[in-house]
C-alpha cells in the first residue's frame, strides 16, 4: 500500500514509523536519511533533531526539492556480503562509505586541489586544450593529441573535444607482428545542462563515434582509454587501485575487472544531474554479450547528494505515488502533472502496466515520466522516505549495477553544499582477456 502524505501533526512516533516502514530500503549502506518539510510537528522535529548527523538543502537548476536530514547509524556499519550480492543483482545501488580512507585522499591533495581549480579553466574559450597542453608530458610519448579539430557531438553542451593518437605498448605489434592503429581516442569537456546558472561540468575519456561506440566491446581501445584517463587523472586510482572496491566489483561480476570510461565531474550549486541510468541495449544479460556491467563513482571533493534505486524500485514508488493523487492527496501537483483528463488518463494507463512504465522510465530524461520523476519536493521527499536518499562525502562512493535497460540502477545527483564538488565515475566491464592465473576473485 502506498505510503500517505504525512500530516504536519503527525506525531513523535512518525520518525520511528518512517525508518521501520517494511517497504522501505535500509541495506544501501548510506546512512539514513528522511524528509523534513516547512511545517512539521514539534515532536518530529525533535526527534529527527535527537539523532541528525547532516542536513541538507536540494536545489537544482532552479528548483526546490526540499530538505533532507541525515541521521546517525543506529548499529556500527558492517558489510553484509550476502546482502550485497543480492542489490547488485537486483541492480539496486550499494554505498561504501568510507571507501577511500583519510590517509588515501591526502596522498592526492595536489591533484583534487588542481582538479578543483581545473573548473575555472575549462570555462575559458579552448580551456580543455590549455590544460591538456599543460600536462602534454604527462602523456608522452604514449598519448598524443591530433591537430584535427574534432567535431563537437552535442553543440548545445559540449565545450571542447580533443582526440588523441595511442602509442601504448598496449596498442604496439604483439608476437604475431600485427598490431593497431588507434587514433580514434578523445577527451571533451561539457556542461551539465544548458540552464544558464548551472556551472556543473564534466570531462569524459573515450574512444571512437560518440553513442554509436559507447556500448562497445573492444577491450583494446577500453583499456588504452583507461590508460589515458589515468594519466589525466591519477586520482582514479582511489578507485580502480583501491581493494576495498575494486575487490567487492570483482566479487560481484564474478571476474577480473576492467575500470575504464572514466568521467570527472563538477557538480556545482543549484546543478546536477536528473533521473538517468548508465545500460545500454548491448548490455542485456540475454543478449549473450553482456558490456557495460555497472558503474562506480567516488567523492573526492564537496558533497552531493543521490537518489539512487533500481528501475524495478523506481516503478513501484511512482505506481505508490500514482495510487495517492487517485485518491485525492497533493492536488496541486496533481494539477501540474495533468493539464486535461486525457493526460490524467494517459499516466494512470502507463501506472498501471508494469512493462510499460519501465520502458518509458528507461527512455532519455525517463520520457513521459520525466516531469514526475524529477519534480519537487514532492517526489524527492517519497523517495527519501522510502530509503532511496543518500549523501555522499569525500572519501564516500557509490557503485550503481547494471543488466540492461529493463535492470539497471536509476540515479539522480544534486550538489549538496555551497561549493562545487569534485568526482569521478569510472564504467565496469569485465576483462575476459585477463591474466587469469594472476587474478583471484576477494572474500
Amino acid at each position: 500500500m502506498a505510503r500517505k502524505p504525512r500530516a504536519p501533526d503527525a506525531g513523535s512516533d512518525l520518525l520511528e514509523e518512517i525508518l521501520a516502514d517494511a517497504g522501505r530500503d535500509r541495506s544501501s549502506g548510506a546512512l539514513p536519511v528522511v524528509s523534513v518539510r516547512e511545517q512539521e510537528d514539534p515532536a518530529f522535529l525533535a526527534a529527527v533533531e535527537a539523532r541528525r548527523a547532516g542536513k541538507v538543502e536540494l536545489t537544482r537548476r532552479g528548483v526546490w526539492h526540499g530538505e533532507w536530514a541525515e541521521l546517525a547509524a543506529e548499529t556500527a556499519h558492517a558489510v553484509d556480503l550476502a546482502v550485497l550480492l543480492a542489490r547488485w543483482h537486483a541492480a539496486q545501488p550499494i554505498v561504501l562509505r568510507g571507501a577511500a580512507t583519510a590517509d588515501g585522499l591526502r596522498a592526492f591533495d595536489d591533484r583534487i586541489d588542481a582538479a578543483l581549480d581545473l573548473h575555472a579553466v575549462l570555462q575559458e574559450p579552448r580551456g580543455l586544450r590549455a590544460w591538456l597542453a599543460g600536462i602534454a608530458e604527462d602523456l608522452a610519448p604514449e598519448f598524443a593529441p591530433l591537430p584535427s579539430r574534432a567535431r563537437l557531438f552535442d553543440p548545445e553542451r559540449d565545450l571542447d573535444r580533443v582526440a588523441f593518437a595511442s602509442f601504448s605498448p598496449s596498442a604496439r605489434p604483439g608476437r604475431n607482428g600485427r598490431g593497431r592503429k588507434v587514433d580514434d581516442l578523445w577527451v571533451k569537456s561539457a556542461w551539465l545542462s544548458t540552464v544558464e546558472d548551472d556551472a556543473s561540468l564534466r570531462v569524459r575519456v573515450g574512444f571512437g563515434r560518440e553513442r554509436d561506440d559507447d556500448a562497445s566491446g573492444d577491450l583494446l581501445r577500453h583499456r588504452l582509454v583507461a590508460e589515458l584517463a589515468t594519466r589525466l587523472f591519477p586520482e582514479s586510482a582511489l578507485v580502480s587501485a583501491n581493494p576495498s572496491i575494486v575487490q567487492l566489483v570483482e566479487r560481484m561480476i564474478a571476474a577480473p575487472a576492467l575500470l575504464t570510461q572514466h568521467i570527472a565531474y563538477w557538480n556545482a550549486p543549484d546543478g546536477g544531474a536528473l533521473f538517468h541510468h548508465d545500460a545500454f541495449a548491448e548490455d542485456e544479460e540475454e543478449s549473450g554479450r553482456p558490456g557495460q556491467l555497472g558503474v562506480g563513482y567516488l567523492q573526492l571533493a564537496g558533497s552531493t547528494a543521490w537518489l539512487a534505486l533500481s528501475i524495478e524500485d523506481l516503478a513501484r514508488r511512482v505506481r505508490e505515488f500514482a495510487e495517492c493523487l487517485s485518491e485525492g492527496d497533493l492536488p496541486w501537483v496533481a494539477a501540474q502533472l495533468f493539464p486535461d483528463e486525457a493526460a490524467r488518463k494517459r499516466f494512470d494507463a502507463l501506472a498501471g502496466d508494469d512493462r510499460a512504465l519501465r520502458v518509458e522510465l528507461a527512455r532519455p530524461a525517463c520520457g513521459a515520466l520525466g516531469p514526475l520523476v524529477n519534480r519537487g519536493p514532492e517526489f524527492t521527499a517519497w523517495l527519501a522516505d522510502a530509503g532511496h536518499a543518500a549523501v555522499l562525502r569525500p572519501g564516500d562512493a557509490i557503485l550503481l549495477p547494471n543488466h540492461g535497460l529493463s535492470r539497471t540502477a536509476m540515479h539522480s545527483v544534486f550538489c549538496a553544499g555551497d561549493e562545487v564538488a569534485y568526482a569521478l565515475s569510472l564504467a565496469i566491464r569485465a576483462d575476459r582477456e585477463a591474466n587469469r592465473a594472476e587474478w583471484e576473485p576477494a572474500c
